[in-house]
């Protein structure tokens, strides 16, 4: 007969280990797949080709009430659905147990006013992943892309969803969310927190905005890359996560 001796370890000891978050992306409760078609709440019938976002501005919360800022030059994140980039790594996270999480969806405007040169490693990254206009408009934090059928429309007709800061508004969003279990940070140990995505916000949220209505003066694609709908779109984004669960102990688990 073998037995098992595990070491006892309290929320009391000291060191750092890394914690990984996982994005699964979805829609209204459906795995998203690329190039599958989703219909919203505006009766508007998606098929999506393209979805990527930037995370940012982490931060843990312990039950203790105090809190861990991880260090922001590392703190720019991209989930890009292409490419199948869902997973973010924290490195040492200090020792101990955590019941929420805040996140930023975008760039700052701190940061990004700290000018190209100073970022020039995740802004070089993002434009591999298609989520820049030109340094003067900035970073794009959500690319949402497809193209869309409804009863006003005669065929399918090709969308493109841009969201970001500009001169006018700050888009950028910060959003807090509890985790559903205690996320415990031991030495030796590798937890992950799994989140899930929900699309079909970005458009169909607290406001609702649709495809049709944006159509371009041609009648030939729409295009949501300004104004007034990106207010709406930050605000919606607040809806778009959840934290599903949390694997504590070792392993990669999702």
């Amino acid at each position: 007969m073998f037995y098992r001796c595990y070491r006892s370890r309290s929320n009391d000891e000291q060191g750092y280990e890394h914690v990984s978050g996982y994005f699964d992306n979805g829609f209204s409760g459906d795995a998203l797949l690329l190039g599958n078609s989703y219909t919203n709440g505006n009766g508007e019938n998606l098929t999506i080709n393209r979805f990527n976002y930037i995370i940012s501005n982490i931060v843990l919360y312990k039950t203790d009430g105090s809190s861990y800022v991880y260090p922001k030059v590392e703190s720019y994140f991209i989930i890009n659905e292409e490419k199948n980039l869902k997973t973010i790594e924290l490195k040492n996270i200090p020792v101990g147990d955590y019941k929420s999480i805040k996140f930023g969806l975008g760039v700052d405007q701190q940061r990004y006013l700290e000018g190209e040169s100073n970022q020039q490693t995740f802004w070089d990254f993002a434009a591999s992943m298609d989520m820049v206009w030109t340094w003067s408009t900035g970073y794009r934090f959500i690319n949402f892309e497809g193209s869309y059928t409804s009863s006003q429309t005669n065929g399918e007709i090709p969308f493109q969803v841009h969201q970001g800061s500009n001169s006018v508004t700050d888009n950028y969003q910060e959003i807090t969310l509890n985790l559903p279990t205690t996320l415990r940070v031991r030495t030796g140990d590798l937890p992950n927190i799994h989140l899930v995505s929900n699309a079909n916000v970005i458009l169909n949220g607290l406001h609702k905005i649709k495809l049709y209505d944006n159509l371009n003066q041609a009648g030939t694609a729409t295009e949501i890359m300004g104004g007034e709908n990106l207010i709406k779109i930050a605000e919606n984004s607040q809806e778009m996560f959840v934290v599903d669960h949390v694997h504590n102990g070792s392993g990669t688990q999702h």
